[in-house]
C-alpha cells in the first residue's frame, strides 16, 4: 500500500526567498502526522505544493501513490483540505455551500444529501447549517469549513493550523474529531 503522503526533497522559493529546501515526510495510512516549526519556517507553504494551490521548484509530491505534479486532478479528489483561514460565501447557508462543494467535487446526486447529512451532524453543526454563513461565529465557521473538506470522503485530510483562534466548544469538536480519525477508518 502507498503512503497516504510522500514528499520528497520538496524545494520552493520566493524569489531570492528559499521558503522550503529539501523537505522530505512520509505519512502512512490512518497516520496522524503534525508539521511543527515556527512562524516563517515553511509550513503552509509546503501544504500549499502539496494541495496543488503552489507549485514548487523541485521534489516529489504524493497523496496515495497519486504525483501531486503530474496528475493534480486526481490528487485533489483524493484529498481534503483545511486552509489556515476560512473563506466562506457570506450570502450562502451552510447547506448550499455543501451543495455547491458537492457539485464541485462531483458527488453522485443520490448521495448528497446524505453525504451533507452526515457531515453536519458528525461536526455538530446542524442548529446553523440553514442560516446564512455570513451570521456564523468564527468557532461555526471553521467546522463548516470542515465540513466542507470531508464531504467527498478524501483518504488524506490536510488542515493547516485548524484550531487557531477558535473558541473552547469548537476546538473541542475539532480535536475530538481528530482523536476519533486516529482510532478508526474516516468512513461515515
Amino acid at each position: 500500500m502507498p503512503p497516504a503522503v510522500l514528499i520528497e526533497q520538496l524545494q520552493k522559493s520566493y524569489g531570492t526567498v528559499q521558503a522550503v529546501k529539501n523537505v522530505s515526510l512520509r505519512v502512512e495510512p490512518g497516520e496522524i502526522f503534525g508539521l511543527l516549526g515556527p512562524n516563517g519556517a515553511g509550513k503552509t507553504t509546503t501544504l500549499r505544493c502539496l494541495c496543488t494551490l503552489s507549485t514548487p521548484d523541485g521534489g516529489v509530491l504524493e497523496i496515495s501513490g497519486v504525483s501531486v505534479l503530474a496528475n493534480p486532478k486526481l490528487a485533489r479528489q483524493k484529498m481534503g483540505y483545511i486552509a489556515q483561514e476560512v473563506a466562506l460565501d457570506k450570502v450562502l447557508t451552510g447547506r448550499e455551500l455543501l451543495r455547491l462543494q458537492a457539485a464541485l467535487y462531483h458527488l453522485p446526486r443520490a448521495t448528497i444529501g446524505d453525504r451533507i447529512q452526515a457531515v453536519i451532524d458528525l461536526l455538530a453543526i446542524a442548529d446553523w447549517a440553514d442560516q446564512k454563513t455570513g451570521t456564523y461565529s468564527g468557532g461555526i465557521r471553521k467546522r463548516l469549513d470542515l465540513a466542507a473538506g470531508l464531504l467527498h470522503q478524501p483518504s488524506v485530510l490536510v488542515m493547516d493550523e485548524p484550531t487557531v483562534g477558535l473558541d473552547i466548544e469548537s476546538r473541542t469538536v475539532i480535536w475530538n474529531f481528530c482523536v476519533s480519525c486516529a482510532t478508526r477508518a474516516l468512513r461515515f
